[in-house]
């Protein structure tokens, strides 16, 4: 029974189309229409994880070819990476996470209700690291198997409230209003990143905005500003690899048009997961109203990153191409600051360098944009080699693999000393009420002022 519910909570499509039946039935809708939203958002979802997936399949030689192109050496970056091989090989661990998942989500429900923090946490991979990162944390410490599950339990639920709270106040700069929030574990490092755009940026010169001549006006049609770029990216390392080194991947086919298609595939995964996005969210946003009603007043969705894509698409491309100049750089710093070299990576720098460009964009223009991008690719992978110095992960079974979340990574490092961290986050956790009970006031205050002048 548990594997059953930790699997429905693993799996994003299941999970979001309970979500929208849920809420169509409160709002007593008609069966056909419990059934068609339900359907729809669940559908919309699975397009999105499609082209999530083909996204990932058309970069894979791009990344393969850029490592060997430029002789690097080092360990791979990736968060799930990490987490799974923990739970493999420590079975205290597998276990502990797999219940702190469970109850940290019905524990995020329960604070959502009964605090001013409103948000629901819906990400479920990212759920799932952050459960596997809290056992991990906990265990090493010398915590109690019991101790593990209670204690990162009701982490887990504070800390799935929290992040989406931090990041609110700038997505409601990118949405324009307050009905989604970001549940992702990159948090911490997209809105630090912005904040800096921010400081050197001018929101009035906003990246969406960019006039273009009649001849380039092209650029502002998502799909061939994507395709472009990641041609351009392609052919570089193409022809920089030669065609021996291309042949291992594009069998038959001339390295040059290989490079062409997989640059278009990228761009078609792209489309796809747009159309994911706005297909789960035309049927999710409505369908949330009847659970915001009547179970969680005022409840919020906090989702993944790709909802912030069409917002603001130039933007998404910016951060995009700026954290990974961010990271190239991050990485030949770790290699002579640490001594170890975290590799480039290209996937963390579009879903999530991506959305730290429209972030930037939001509070910065064009310029913040460009900024927060960069300094976003900095933080991922200087911190991925902090954290892959701090721990001993191969003694877990991660060996080679560090972190790309930098949300687990400042996890890890303030659990290092558990008390202090859990005091932290305690304290943060009061923090971000007080300020949420604070923009509540001033909103309604603003409404009984429109009010007033329109009576």
């Amino acid at each position: 029974m548990l594997n059953f519910l930790i699997d429905l909570i693993e799996t994003p499509a299941i999970i979001l189309g309970i979500v929208a039946l849920v809420g169509l039935v409160l709002q007593k809708k008609k069966a056909s229409e419990v059934f068609s939203g339900t359907m729809k958002t669940s559908l919309g979802m699975i397009v999105l994880s499609a082209g999530s997936g083909i996204i990932v399949s058309e970069i894979s030689p791009f990344v393969s070819l850029f490592t060997e192109v430029f002789h690097l050496s080092g360990f791979a970056t990736s968060s799930e990476a990490v987490v799974g091989a923990m739970q493999s090989s420590v079975a205290i661990i597998a276990s502990t996470s797999a219940l702190i998942l469970a109850l940290g989500f019905l524990i995020n429900i329960i604070i959502a209700r009964l605090t001013p923090l409103k948000y629901i946490f819906l990400t479920g991979h990212m759920m799932w690291i952050l459960s596997v990162t809290l056992a991990f944390s906990l265990y090493v410490s010398g915590f109690s198997t019991m101790q593990i599950i209670v204690i990162g339990s009701l982490l887990q639920g504070v800390l799935m409230t929290i992040l989406p709270a931090i990041a609110q106040p700038t997505v409601r700069k990118v949405t324009g209003n307050n009905s989604i929030a970001i549940g992702h574990l990159t948090t911490l490092g997209t809105v630090s990143s912005a904040y800096i755009g921010g400081l050197v940026g001018d929101k009035s010169k906003s990246a969406e905005d960019v006039k273009l001549p009649e001849s380039l006006e092209f650029f502002k049609d998502t799909s061939m500003s994507v395709l472009i770029v990641m041609t351009i990216f392609y052919l570089i390392v193409v022809l920089a690899a030669g065609p021996e080194k291309v042949a291992v991947f594009s069998k038959e086919t001339n390295y040059v048009v290989f490079g062409i298609l997989k640059a278009m595939g990228f761009t078609g995964g792209v489309l796809i997961l747009l159309y994911g996005v706005r297909m789960f969210l035309g049927e999710l946003v409505p369908a949330f109203k009847g659970i915001s009603d009547k179970l969680v007043p005022g409840a919020i969705p906090a989702l993944d990153v790709p909802v912030l894509f069409g917002f603001a698409p130039n933007s998404l491309m910016i951060g995009f191409i700026f954290a990974v100049l961010g990271m190239i750089i991050a990485m030949f710093v770790s290699s002579a600051v640490l001594g170890v070299v975290p590799l480039v990576s290209i996937i963390g720098a579009f879903f999530t360098g991506g959305v730290a460009g429209i972030m930037g964009n939001a509070r910065g223009g064009r310029r913040g944009a460009i900024v927060s991008g960069f300094v976003y690719g900095f933080l991922l992978i200087f911190g991925s080699g902090f954290t892959y110095t701090l721990f001993d992960f191969a003694k877990y079974g991660a060996a080679g693999v560090g972190h790309d979340c930098i949300d687990a990574m400042v996890i890890l490092m303030a659990l290092k000393n558990p008390y202090i961290g859990i005091a932290i986050i305690a304290a943060v956790f009061g923090l971000l009420c007080w300020k949420e009970v604070k923009y509540k006031k001033g909103e309604s205050k603003a409404l009984n002022g429109k009010a007033s002048i329109n009576g």
